[in-house]
């Protein structure tokens, strides 16, 4: 394997070496007066972290029902905080510079919850908003389902916080993995797919599988625009995921985690406008329903309206997010929330891009970043609603359960198709969709907690659910038109095209579904203090029915009982540095079958990954170094044709990936806030010339504190991967190595008004954005997006 020795290892180097240069720690360890009132544990807590400047984390239950004697006199924070919580049963642990959670004492029943663990039946203590911080501060269970610290998690995890989306404008999924490190987005027109590791990605919304169907022309419709006002965060689990998806894609994990109310009442709304006639406008209301906050809510709108620098595109974009958690006892929270969005989008171009080369490898004459092959008239509008509940009780002996459930609709009534196709020979496609309708479903129960076993404490987490997914949709083709019959010319664009008269088309009637049901577990044992085991599996039931009138779309696929095995080995070697390996794995069903005419076994996507995780500056900097390798198993090779003539296959090893990451996330200095990475990705396939082989970007801003700068914010954003490439015979589409930058800045005008400016691609960088190889029809290229600027303001109640 032969490594580059350029600018970018250097970079890389640099990321890694930041890591460990220390500075001075805001000290609390000087005495406060304190004059707090006797009352609940809740509001005693809320007035002393307001006195002492600190922020107290916690799930909600906790506190309820707890009272606080009052504090009155001279104490230290750590002082103080152990006297409001002297008789609670709750003790607060250091989790960062002026950042504290609360977590249960140590019980002396052989079930107990460690001192070192933060757990909480709720992911409020792992929330990012309000932190300011480009790292995450609590628990992710995105990995194994167990509630651990990126540092105890074996495997590659990114955060992208609710901070960085807001720092660099990043308002849908497809913005926000951009700029996620490890994470390629290549485009094929208006299909955007998310490639890490040579592969794509499974999504998640909380934790439950976002399903999108194979059926190419419906995928690139749902998530990759959808609006990020009411998340969170997003956390991306590198490599095979089989503990928590059973099958999929084993490139990564991308798992979306929602706002959730808050305890104290807030409220903003920012509007901004920007290039190409965008206008957006969002508002933000959370709070208590009730005088004892035992009820919360929250609510979240946001409105988006805009062209393209594509010629005659226009995109709409609309969403309103409303959920509540209400105490149903002090140790049982319930919540539920609704989800509806709307999309409609015109002049679009579907899944074909711009042909650079024809099958015979002839060249077709480039065309401007603006072209457009869509016609004007040509896309969809789109319905989509999310209901969802979750049930979750913590147990006095540390223990909790957590039942929830989901469903997803998404409507699309009509979706026109009108594009050029091929400029040699010149054809245009024209069809029809209607009625289509998808639909994901799923229900799950959780249980996790300590227990003791030789002597000492270890993790374990059981569970169970089913998910099913369905699409349907009525089909009308209109392909075969060439443009000599619709008296057009390629080089006008899709605003040529003229429109059919739909009705009278012939439309299929297709469905896609697929069910699943599983049962899985995994367990952390502690055989010693700097050694922490994870092993885990998961079982899965499978079935998948794809109903179609075109022969190499129909699929009727079962599986029973596959297992996809986990395990991984955390080991300290300081307090803040540890090393680990893991081996995740991660299933896909087939429909080849072999010379008996039976089915050949799924194939089997492994990943094996070793490395090196720090937490610095009491964890307001995370660091990570891995090397990873990943292979598929039981992959389909043709060897003959079976006793009715159909082609016969074998089960064989497969492709090899390899690689490594170095990856850096939080605060670098007192103000500045940083997240980096440098990945390096080999592949033995042909197709992975479409994928950098090496990526590497950095986003970080700076906040003045004091002087005539203070409440000025500044920061930029780069980004550079290396070349990608199509081939087809002699001829060869290829964009060489290039860097991206885009700056922001936001000047706090008083303790409730800000206003932001952002600059994308600030050199107004050429460059496509996509590369496809069609085979027979020949290459193609997608254009990124040129230099774009937005303004905007935001207001605080």
């Amino acid at each position: 394997m032969k490594r580059s020795k350029g600018a970018p290892q250097l970079l890389a180097l640099s990321l890694l070496a930041s890591a460990i240069v220390a500075y001075p720690l805001a000290s609390h360890a000087e005495g406060i007066d304190y004059q707090i009132q006797a009352g609940t544990l809740t509001q005693a807590l809320k007035r002393f972290a307001a006195e002492a400047g600190i922020t107290v984390l916690f799930a909600p239950e906790l506190t309820q029902g707890l009272n606080a004697a009052g504090l009155q006199g001279e104490y230290t924070v750590e002082q103080g905080l152990a006297a409001l919580l002297a008789s609670s049963g709750l003790e607060a642990i250091r989790r960062g510079d002026g950042v504290y959670v609360l977590s249960r004492r140590p019980q002396s029943s052989g079930l107990e919850l460690g001192a070192t663990n933060v757990t909480s039946t709720t992911v409020s203590g792992a929330t990012t908003e309000g932190t300011g911080s480009y790292t995450q501060v609590g628990p992710t269970s995105t990995a194994t389902g167990l509630n651990l610290s990126l540092r105890e998690t074996p495997q590659s995890v990114t955060v992208m916080t609710r901070q960085r989306m807001d720092d660099f404008r990043l308002e849908t999924l497809t913005d926000v993995l951009q700029q996620t490190p490890g994470v390629t987005v290549s485009r094929q027109a208006d299909s955007t797919t998310f490639n890490v590791r040579g592969s794509t990605v499974n999504l998640q919304l909380d934790g439950s599988r976002q399903f999108t169907s194979g059926w190419g022309w419906n995928s690139h419709t749902m998530y990759s625009l959808d609006d990020m006002a009411d998340i969170d965060r997003v956390e991306v689990l590198k490599g095979s995921s089989g503990l928590i998806n059973g099958d999929g894609a084993y490139g990564a994990t991308v798992n979306l985690i929602r706002k959730r109310p808050t305890r104290d009442f807030q409220a903003s709304v920012r509007g901004g406008v920007g290039s190409w006639d965008t206008y957006r406008t969002e508002a933000d209301v959370s709070g208590p329903l009730t005088a004892d906050s035992n009820l919360r809510g929250r609510m979240v709108a946001a409105y988006k309206d805009g062209n393209s620098f594509r010629d005659n595109r226009t995109n709409r974009n609309s969403l309103f997010y409303g959920t509540f958690e209400y105490d149903l006892t002090p140790d049982t929270l319930l919540s539920a929330g609704v989800t509806y969005k709307q999309r409609a989008l015109r002049g679009a171009a579907g899944t074909t891009p711009i042909q650079g080369f024809d099958g015979n490898g002839n060249a077709v004459p480039r065309q401007s970043r603006s072209f457009n092959i869509g016609a004007p008239w040509a896309g969809y509008e789109q319905d989509s609603l999310n209901l969802f509940a979750r049930l979750e009780h913590t147990f006095e002996n540390g223990w909790t359960a957590k039942l929830q459930a989901s469903h997803d609709r998404i409507e699309t009534p009509e979706m026109l198709i009108g594009s050029l196709r091929y400029a040699l020979p010149g054809e245009a496609q024209l069809g029809a969709y209607k009625d289509i309708e998808d639909r994901n479903e799923s229900v799950s129960l959780d249980l996790q907690g300590p227990f003791l076993l030789l002597g000492r404490q270890h993790d374990l987490l059981v569970g169970a659910g089913l998910s099913k997914n369905r699409t349907t949709l009525r089909r009308g083709s209109g392909d075969g038109f060439t443009l000599g019959e619709l008296g057009i010319e390629y080089a006008q664009g899709g605003s040529a095209i003229p429109q059919l008269d739909w009705h009278s088309l012939d439309y299929s009637d297709d469905t896609f579904s697929r069910k699943r049901r599983y049962v899985y577990s995994a367990i952390r044992l502690n055989p010693a203090d700097p050694v922490k085991v994870i092993l885990g599996a998961r079982v899965t039931d499978y079935e998948q029915k794809d109903v179609t009138d075109i022969g190499w779309y129909n699929y009727d696929m079962r599986e029973t009982g596959v297992v996809t095995p986990y395990a991984g080995l955390v080991v300290d070697v300081t307090p803040n540095i540890s090393l680990y390996t893991s081996y995740a794995s991660i299933f896909e069903a087939q429909s080849s079958k072999d010379l008996n005419e039976s089915s050949l076994p799924p194939m089997e996507g492994l990943t094996y990954e070793v490395g090196a995780k720090g937490e610095f500056f009491d964890g307001r900097l995370n660091a990570s170094l891995a090397y990873f390798w990943m292979r598929v198993d039981n992959e389909a090779e043709a060897v003959g044709l079976t006793p009715s003539g159909e082609t016969a296959y074998r089960a064989v090893a497969g492709a090899i990936r390899r690689g490594y990451e170095v990856e850096l996330s939080g605060e670098l200095a007192p103000g500045w806030q940083a997240q980096g990475s440098y990945v390096m990705n080999s592949s033995t396939l042909d197709s992975a010339s479409t994928t950098p082989q090496h990526q590497f970007k950095f986003g970080n801003t700076y906040a003045f504190a004091g002087g005539a700068l203070e409440g000025l914010t500044v920061g930029a954003a780069t980004r550079w991967q290396s070349t990608i490439s199509a081939s087809r015979n002699t001829a060869k589409l290829q964009q060489s190595g290039y860097w991206l930058l885009d700056l922001m800045s936001r000047y706090q005008i008083d303790e409730h008004l800000s206003v932001s400016g952002n600059v994308n691609n600030v050199f107004d960088k050429r460059y496509f954005s996509g590369v496809t190889n069609f085979n027979a029809q020949g290459l193609f290229y997608t254009w990124g997006d040129p230099r774009d600027f937005t303004v905007s303001a935001r207001y605080d109640f």
